[in-house]
Parts: structure tokens; sequence; C-alpha cells
């Protein structure tokens, strides 16, 4: 008993006594000494201190216009707007030269003798100008053809008619899918039949739609065309086109070309059957 307390009064004699230094007067090195703080926080805080009198200095020595400015709010909307039209705004833009390469314009005009059949009655020959135009962006294609006829004849012997005339006008607009050498779609076709016996005329106006197909093989600077549509409607029982042309191709291109081949078209309702046929030479070109 007698030596704890003798312990106990030596460690309060020991705490009160002159030889007690506090920890803020020990310097640095002291305090590292006995482990009281980490040199490396040393080092951190005074590099903290000299940042901070840097920023402090270089503060003091800007101009009045120049502390304004830094002073000023940031204006959100400002910078809203901006990140929207140069930063967020993914615009895809195409350039001339690939439009260009991918678009085409082909027209084509065509000569035909066409030889009218009326119920496997030939009449008159006429010859006419058919024209065609095909617009081309990648796989789209967009086609327009005109057909036009004008047979007058005196007399048809077998069906005992006379003064005849037959006026025929054929307006067609066709979307086609390029599907490697296939050109497939879908026509819209407008036909207009004026008939004339014995000064009496009958007019008649058929809509219709039409299922495509059109062929294309090539051999150096031949070219083989072949293809036709068929369609009908609640008046018209078929009507369908069928065509064959060889083509040669002036240039390494398609820029033009010569072609010539056989064309039949032909229209049939439950009364009437009228053909359109004929051998046919044409010259397209591609830009």
């Amino acid at each position: 008993m007698k030596k704890i307390i003798i312990v106990i009064s030596t460690l309060v004699l020991s705490l009160f006594s002159d030889d007690y230094i506090p920890l803020s007067n020990l310097s640095d090195k002291q305090k590292e000494e006995y482990n009281f703080i980490n040199k490396n926080s040393i080092e951190k805080i005074e590099e903290d201190s000299y940042k901070k009198v840097k920023d402090i200095k270089i503060l003091n020595n800007q101009t009045k216009e120049e502390k304004q400015e830094l002073s000023k709010p940031i204006n959100n909307e400002f910078v809203k707007e901006y990140k929207k039209d140069n930063i967020l705004k993914d615009e895809r833009k195409i350039s001339q030269n690939n439009f260009s390469e991918d678009f085409s314009i082909t027209p084509k005009i065509s000569y035909m003798n066409v030889s009218t059949d009326i119920e496997k009655e030939s009449i008159e020959k006429t010859h006419e100008v058919i024209p065609e135009i095909l617009f081309t962006y990648k796989n789209h294609n967009l086609k327009f053809d005109y057909l036009s006829s004008n047979v007058k004849t005196n007399l048809l012997s077998n069906l005992n008619w006379a003064d005849f005339n037959l006026d025929t006008k054929w307006y067609r607009l066709a979307y086609l899918y390029s599907f490697y050498n296939v050109n497939i779609g879908l026509a819209y076709n407008y036909l207009d039949i004026n008939f004339g016996l014995l000064g009496i005329n009958a007019k008649d106006n058929q809509k219709f739609a039409s299922i495509e197909a059109h062929l294309k093989n090539s051999e150096d600077n031949f070219i083989v065309e072949y293809g036709g549509f068929y369609g009908k409607n609640d008046d018209i029982k078929n009507a369908y086109e069928y065509y064959l042309t060889l083509g040669y191709k002036i240039f390494s291109n398609d820029n033009l070309i010569f072609n010539a081949g056989y064309k039949n078209r032909t229209i049939e309702d439950s009364d009437l059957k009228i053909e359109y046929k004929g051998p046919i030479i044409g010259i397209s070109s591609k830009f």
C-alpha cells in the first residue's frame, strides 16, 4: 500500500513540476521526434499555404477590369444553349459529292413501229415515240413512261366496220427497288381510250395498279434488258407488257447506250382485247 501511494505522489509531482513543457511549446522537429506529427503533413500544409499566398498575389496584380470579369456570375442559360448548339447536337450532313454519286437521272427515247390488233384483227400500223425517264437514288427508283397510239382505218373487213379510229394515251408512274440486277415494284397506270365509228365516239378512262419486274445483265459493252408488268381492276381483266432489248454502250459507262428489241403491251376486258406490239429502237443516257 505504501508503494502505491509513493508512485502516485511521484506522478503528481512530476506533472506539476517546473520541468513540464506543453505540446504547443515544442518545436516541429521535437514534435516529429516524439511522433506527435508526420513530416509529410507539415510539407503538405506548407505547400498549400504557399499556393494560397501565390493566388492572392496573382489576384492583387490583376487589373480592375480583369477582377470584374472574374467576379461576374456564370450565365447558366448561356452555357446550356451553347452545349445544345455546339456539343449535344448530333447533326449529320450529306456532302454534295456523296449525293451526286448516289443520285442519277436516266432519260430514254424509243421509237416503235406499233401494230395494233383488235380481237386478233390487224389494223393500220403507226410510228410512235415513247419517252421514259428514270430517277435513281441509291437503291430507290422512280420511273415515268408514256405510250401514245392513234390508229385510223377505213375498213375492218371481218368485223364490217368502216371509218374506225382508236386513240390511246397510256401514262405510267412506277416506284422500283433495285435488288442485284432486278428492279421490282409497283406502278400507277392511267389509260385514256377514245373510240370512233361512223361518226359516233366513245371514251373510256381506266386507273389501275401493276406489279413491275425489270432485269438487266451486262457483259463488256453489251446490255440485255427484259421484263414487264401485270395489272388489273374491276373493269380490266388483264393488262400486261413484256419486252426484250439488246443494248450497246458507246463508252465504258452508261453515258450513252443504243438499244433495239421487241415490245408487246396488251389490255383486255370482258368484251375487247387490244394489243400494241412491234419492234423498238432507242437511245438512253445517264447523268
